[in-house]
């Protein structure tokens, strides 16, 4: 499994949910995408407008997204199976 973030250095939600994810401890490769910084690599996952944007990948095959400021149950159960 592979997590995919991709999040904005402007928005709030970004850094909240940065917040919230850091607490939980993964046991999966993850990695992180500014929306504006990195524009060409996040353009190929079509996030949209709202951030921030978690993609979870089992292989080369998308298995899940969650789109914007959830609370920490909500990230844990998008996040189930990947969490030590």
């Amino acid at each position: 499994m592979k997590l995919v973030r991709v999040s904005a250095m402007w928005c709030p939600a970004c850094l909240i949910m940065r917040s919230r994810l850091d607490k939980i401890a993964l046991n999966i490769e993850s990695v992180e995408y500014d929306y504006d910084l990195d524009e060409e690599v996040v353009s190929k996952y079509n996030v949209g407008d709202i951030l921030p944007v978690f993609i979870l990948f089992d292989g080369e095959k998308e298995v899940g997204r969650l789109i914007g400021e959830k609370n920490e149950d909500e990230l844990k159960e998008f996040l189930k199976g990947c969490i030590e």
